[in-house]
């Protein structure tokens, strides 16, 4: 009985902070549920991520995609590690009852709420410490808690939520991306690196010619798969090279699923 009170009290402080009139393209479930978002594609209603350490504001740390999201428009997208820098990339379009549920079970069982996000309280230095980050985005406010909390999570907290986010899906599939924007950045050689050598006659895609330019380049086609599955199967500081020797780091964000991903072109 307790378990139950507690319950509801928890769901009425989320109800006590939902905004009013919405959206919610006719859905009258969703007009009527306690737990509300934005429906928008962009938003985050939830995710989990690991952020900060020496590399958190290099070039190739925007090839990174955040654990498990679930996006605005009900999408789930996470990321399958198979291991040896074999990274699977995982989505499929939920109801609103599988969000909602979710978001009770980390309101009621895991308390997500009553943790608190310590990050921005550790004394600065050069490198942003590394730790695991929790965001929940519903009825109209923005919660987000850290592993350095000053109530500390629980053994494997992190984990377990990870885990329950991915099953939030009933049938998830393959992400295989239509478009993405490419960004290359010339670097010096490193023979220590792990080295992808690219033919850019053959590919009709010249990386000294993209690392050139100011802004990204949209991609389509075979080089996009190509590079896509490059990159989603090697070492995260894999290095490029032309056929005259020069060296490069490739980036490929995709709207809606690399969280700093400028939208996709207006067609």
């Amino acid at each position: 009985m307790r378990r139950t009170f507690t319950m509801i009290a928890l769901l009425l402080i989320l109800a006590a902070c939902e905004g009013g009139g919405d959206d919610n393209n006719g859905d009258p479930f969703a007009s009527n549920s306690i737990i509300q978002w934005d429906r928008s594609p962009q938003t985050v209603v939830f995710r989990t991520e690991v952020a900060g350490g020496d590399d958190a504001d290099s070039f190739l740390i925007k090839n990174e995609i955040p654990l498990c999201s679930i996006y605005g428009d009900n999408r789930v997208v996470w990321t399958n590690d198979l291991g040896d820098f074999d990274v699977q990339v995982l989505w499929d379009k939920v109801t609103d009852q599988q969000i909602q549920d979710f978001i009770t079970y980390l309101t009621v069982s895991q308390q997500v709420f009553n943790y608190d996000a310590g990050a921005d309280l550790q004394p600065p230095g050069p490198i942003q410490p590394v730790r695991e980050v929790i965001t929940v985005n519903v009825n109209g406010r923005i919660h987000q808690t850290d592993s350095m909390a000053a109530n500390p999570w629980p053994l494997d907290y992190f984990a377990k939520i990870v885990d329950f986010c991915k099953q939030v899906s009933r049938a998830p599939v393959l992400y295989e991306p239509t478009g993405a924007w490419l960004s290359v950045q010339a670097i010096e050689y490193d023979s220590m690196r792990p080295l992808q050598v690219w033919d850019g006659e053959s590919a009709g895609l010249d990386l000294a010619e993209v690392a050139g330019r100011t802004e990204p380049l949209w991609l389509t086609g075979n080089n996009l798969r190509i590079l896509w599955n490059i990159l989603r199967t090697s070492s995260p500081r894999l290095m490029f090279s032309d056929l005259d020797g020069n060296a490069f780091e490739v980036v490929l964000e995709v709207p809606g699923i690399h969280p700093n991903s400028p939208p996709a072109p207006e067609s």
